[in-house]
């Protein structure tokens, strides 16, 4: 027997030593084909794109992954109490590896043959987290603690659990406590309470099925054991306890908080970023500060639905598309309404609501809040007869806090604000609401610019020599072009002929057929050259004579572009939207300069310009205007034929906002630009420029002033009377006839009837 005894030690000896020589040779060789947790100090969490107005407003964020990275002092108390009470109470105490908690995963695999508790340490969970999966197996679990040894020599504890709180996964595409704060509450890290801080801190161990969105009663459960394991340890007290443990749970998804309306504005830059970036965009975590001004954006918000809303109650109202289904009466009929309303989608700030009711004039409707609203008869005046009990309409809220029968327009908008001096965008909008369309119309649709054209034709005549007092004939012109045979006769918008017209007048006034002849005049091949310095595409610029009737296409934006020349003196500026890209740190990786400007005209043809414009404003089509009681202002209204596209251009050396009206399917909007376009522009420019003194722009050398004769001759004055006119001194007329009435002589002679040619 004592051999027998001696043979069974030696053996167990020796499959001892074996077991532990092979063990350390598996980890040795484990531990071979592990990552280095130096990996760890400069390895970057996965962050969504976030992009901010220029004044730090949060505009959208982009990204699979929702996670706001924070340092450890940033998270409250509590949080970081509640974690260690059901993740880890011996964190700070051993080195990575807590053996009594493997002790009691190992009782378990032996009880019930399968890995369900891990026994993982907050640091074992990191070491998960960045480099393994989440399969249970046991040489992930080998690797896991070998990678927590490591990780615990590398870094000291607050790291570790800094890194823990931002990398951890808690449902709802939540990574990291503060993204959970932002999409199961809608708040930040400081502002939790203590049993929203409880349940936080109960999903890592089942993110999905603890959540409180999917399963409440999950929820409620994990949260109130995080709430006993907290009182316990007395990280908390009975009265805190008691007051948390019944307290509410998260019932709906937050998105992270969108400060300001500009999801146009997020598109551009998200688009202009990814052709750099690619899709590491989506997680490098960059923070986009844009040139956007919060103040001009929301003004352009409100300008904009408010012009396209106007427009559509001129225009008549339009019987509601959308019933809601009949059931029985009473809680039933209200609740399955109600169900229904939710599917309606809102727009801007319109609420869609089911009529309960429509008596006298007065209209009871059900919100999809669940409210019951009345509106007076003052609010349904224009819709009486065409709603009906059953229909889905949509109220919005007057300034007297009533409410009034609405509809979303058909007609659609888009308005852009340009610093002149750098082409930065202040403010755009590229539709009434982006969740009813994301084309983007200031910045994609391509429109007949009609006479909001006209400056840069002008202009093109003042750079070759042609004067302000420059006088042309405002009579009947019939064109035919030579490859179809088409006759083709303009006409001013008046329907009326005004004869010899100097060039202010008949740019101030938009005639029509004193802008041919100028660019007959001028040249279609030069006319085109000279406006592509503007930056307009001459391949959207037809060489035909109704280019002087804007029958080219341009976007909003291009436009706004183009007038900026005028704005600040000559110089051609690049719209821009990207000013400083930081990373989520705050740390600056880029301050992206504005483009150069380049010389596009001679300053003396900007201030000439302007000064029609000017007088556009106070005397001629864009008079609305006059309502800001500024003298700065210079702008232009446009219309194209058959009143498809609507537009205004207004600016002063500080802003140029140009704004325009149409349908997406182009169809005749019945209204000029003074009357569909300009309000728009006028809501916009009242709010951004009330209290902002005056800005003239000052006039450049080589300009004069000149008393002349009548305006509609455009001779030296010689008895004293007459106006005065500006000149650049190269251009003043001689004593006895203007330059330009010899062109004048010699149209009127021969006539403008018949074959003409193009060029």
């Amino acid at each position: 027997m004592r051999v027998i005894v001696k043979i069974i030690r030696r053996s167990l000896l020796g499959v001892g030593i074996l077991v532990v020589v092979l063990g350390i040779a598996f980890a040795a060789y484990l531990e071979s084909t592990l990552p280095s947790v130096e990996m760890l100090k400069d390895m970057r969490l996965q962050v969504p794109l976030r992009i901010y107005s220029s004044d730090g407003k949060l505009i959208s964020e982009f990204g699979e992954a929702k996670r706001t990275p924070v340092s450890l002092d940033q998270v409250p108390q509590d949080l970081i109490n509640a974690v260690l009470a059901t993740e880890d109470r011996r964190f700070y105490d051993h080195s990575g590896v807590d053996l009594r908690g493997l002790l009691r995963a190992g009782m378990h695999l032996v009880t019930n043959v399968s890995v369900q508790q891990g026994g993982s340490t907050i640091t074992m969970q990191v070491a998960r987290n960045y480099f393994l999966t989440r399969k249970k197996t046991l040489i992930r679990k080998f690797s896991e603690i070998l990678l927590a040894l490591k990780i615990e020599k590398e870094f000291n504890k607050d790291e570790i659990l800094e890194m823990y709180l931002n990398k951890i996964y808690l449902g709802k595409r939540a990574y990291g406590v503060a993204a959970a704060a932002e999409v199961y509450y809608g708040t930040t890290l400081d502002k939790l309470t203590l049993d929203q801080i409880a349940m936080i801190a109960g999903l890592p161990q089942a993110p999905s099925s603890v959540n409180p969105l999917h399963d409440k009663e999950a929820a409620y459960s994990r949260r109130k054991h995080v709430l006993d394991r907290m009182l316990s340890y007395e990280f908390i007290t009975k009265e805190q306890y008691d007051k948390a443990v019944d307290a509410p749970l998260p019932d709906k998804y937050h998105g992270r908080v969108i400060e300001l309306e500009a999801p146009y504005v997020a598109e551009m830059v998200r688009q202009e970023l990814f052709s750099q970036y690619g899709e590491a965009l989506y997680t490098l975590g960059y923070e986009i500060y844009t040139t956007i001004d919060s103040q001009k954006q929301n003004a352009a918000n409100y300008a904009l639905r408010r012009a396209l809303l106007e427009y559509d109650v001129r225009h008549g109202y339009r019987a509601p598309k959308i019933r809601l289904k009949t059931v029985k009466k009473g809680k039933e009929q209200r609740d399955t309404w109600l169900a229904q309303l939710q599917e309606v989608p809102a727009y801007g700030h319109l609420m869609p609501a089911g009529v309960l009711r429509f008596d006298g004039g007065k209209c009871i409707v059900l919100a999809q809040s669940g409210q019951t609203i009345e509106i007076p008869p003052a609010g349904t005046g224009w819709a009486r007869g065409q709603i009906h009990v059953g229909d889905v309409i949509y109220i919005t809220e007057t300034q007297q806090r009533t409410y009034k029968v609405s509809q979303v327009p058909e007609v659609s908008g888009a308005l852009v604000a340009l610093e002149p001096q750098n082409g930065a965008i202040m403010a755009l909008v590229g539709g009434f609401d982006y969740a009813q369309s994301n084309f983007n119309r200031a910045a994609q649709a391509e429109r007949q610019p009609g006479s909001n054209f006209k400056p840069f034709l002008y202009a093109a005549a003042l750079d070759q020599g042609y004067t302000l007092a420059s006088v042309f004939m405002d009579g009947p012109l019939t064109y035919v072009d030579p490859a179809t045979g088409i006759a083709w006769s303009p006409k001013n918008a008046s329907g009326r002929f005004y004869g010899p017209t100097t060039m202010r007048n008949a740019l101030k006034r938009s005639q029509n057929l004193v802008t041919v002849r100028v660019l007959q005049a001028v040249g279609i091949g030069p006319a085109i050259d000279f406006i592509e310095r503007f930056g307009f595409n001459r391949d959207r610029l037809p060489p035909v004579l109704s280019l002087a009737l804007g029958v080219g296409t341009v976007t909003p934006l291009e436009i706004a572009s183009g007038y900026a020349v005028f704005a600040n003196g000559g110089n051609r500026v690049k719209a821009h939207l990207v000013k400083t890209i930081k990373d989520y740190q705050g740390n600056v990786v880029q301050e992206v300069p504005p483009p150069p400007a380049i010389p596009a005209i001679r300053p003396q043809v900007a201030y000439l310009i302007t000064s029609v414009l000017q007088d556009a404003i106070q005397s001629g089509t864009g008079q609305r205007a006059k309502a800001l009681g500024r003298k700065d202002i210079s702008g232009k209204t446009g219309t194209t034929s058959d009143w498809m596209d609507a537009w205004f251009s207004g600016y002063n050396r500080d802003i140029i906002a140009t704004a325009w009206v149409g349908f997406d399917e182009p169809k005749p909007l019945r209204e000029y630009g003074s009357v569909a376009a300009l309000p728009m522009w006028l809501y916009f420019m009242e709010e951004v420029m009330r209290d902002q003194p005056e800005d003239p722009p000052p006039m450049p050398p080589g300009i004069v002033s000149v008393r002349v004769g009548s305006s509609r001759e455009g001779t030296l004055a010689s008895d004293g009377h007459g106006y005065f006119e500006l000149f650049t001194e190269e251009t003043v007329p001689g004593e006895e006839i203007d330059p330009a009435t010899t062109y004048f002589e010699q149209e009127t002679e021969g006539g403008f009837e018949g074959v003409e040619s193009l060029f």
